[in-house]
């Protein structure tokens, strides 16, 4: 018996990831209605009107106003992702575990069943962005529709593995492909809400915002390592299809994670240099 988690992970046998999988239409269709509800009801009528300033909100335009409910959603999305599919990814990947493995001791919920709910709840995520905003950027909108379609993809290749003899490595690496792209993509929405509410503050934006593109630089390249070792490890699964377009579809994927980056660095530029014309003008005062 094999002791190493890529020994492990190479050993899982190509099956059904859960039995929930063939209505993941059903599970998605659900989790848009939950979330347009949380938007209509929650958001914009409770939480953001009492946890923001009246001036803070009326000084943004009505793009700018759906662009800053997107960053909560967006924000809040991720941080219920991390929290739920933490356990899976690493009981799977660094334990002896499978998706048929009970999620809890006594319970009828496997891995897989939350895997698969999981990447419904992803999937969401991004739909709800390219209808709710007013813009998105070229680059924006690639990565949300190949995020999207490459989602859906793994897990319609589940639901048919007896014809898609890599279809559970295919699920499981963009699992780990979604899963860190929600790490390294949760601190700009946090940033860009920090960015709307203190607005003033250059120093403190500056500072934020070169902390965002380090965390964004580190997340890809760690992403790299990890999903291309990964990927190396389990060759011989892998059709050749896949083999020709995983390596171009990541490379696509850090693409956009490293234009991020070079946004934000400009954006901390912006601000530092702004910081910096305030304290020429003002060199008594200090912040």
């Amino acid at each position: 018996m094999h002791h190493h988690g890529s020994f492990h992970f190479s050993e899982i046998i190509n099956q059904l990831i859960s039995n929930i999988a063939p209505f993941s239409g059903l599970i998605l269709t659900i989790t848009a209605c939950v979330l347009a509800i949380i938007r209509l009801y929650l958001l914009d009528l409770v939480i953001i009107p009492k946890a923001y300033s009246p001036q803070i909100l009326q000084s943004l335009s009505d793009g700018q106003r759906r662009s800053f409910v997107n960053h909560h959603v967006a924000a809040g999305t991720k941080i219920l992702l991390l929290v739920v599919t933490a356990y899976p990814l690493l009981a799977i990947f660094t334990g002896h575990a499978t998706p048929h493995t009970h999620f809890a001791k006594g319970s009828s919920t496997t891995l897989g069943d939350v895997m698969i709910v999981s990447s419904q709840i992803f999937t969401v995520m991004y739909i709800f962005e390219l209808f709710y905003r007013d813009k998105v950027s070229p680059i924006s909108c690639a990565h949300h529709v190949g995020a999207i379609i490459i989602a859906q993809a793994a897990v319609a290749m589940s639901i048919n593995f007896d014809h898609e003899s890599d279809a559970v490595f295919e699920f499981l690496i963009c699992f780990v492909w979604g899963a860190f792209d929600v790490f390294a993509e949760l601190w700009p929405h946090i940033a860009m809400i920090i960015y709307r509410i203190h607005n003033s503050n250059h120093l403190l934006l500056s500072r934020i915002l070169y902390m965002t593109m380090a965390l964004e630089l580190l997340g890809t390249i760690i992403e790299t390592v990890i999903v291309m070792w990964l990927f190396g490890s389990l060759w011989d699964k892998w059709t050749l299809s896949l083999k020709v377009a995983t390596p171009i579809l990541h490379v696509l994927f850090s693409a956009a994670q490293l234009w991020g980056a070079f946004i934000f660095y400009k954006m901390g530029k912006e601000q530092q240099l702004k910081y910096e014309k305030d304290a020429m003008v003002s060199p008594g005062e200090e912040c």
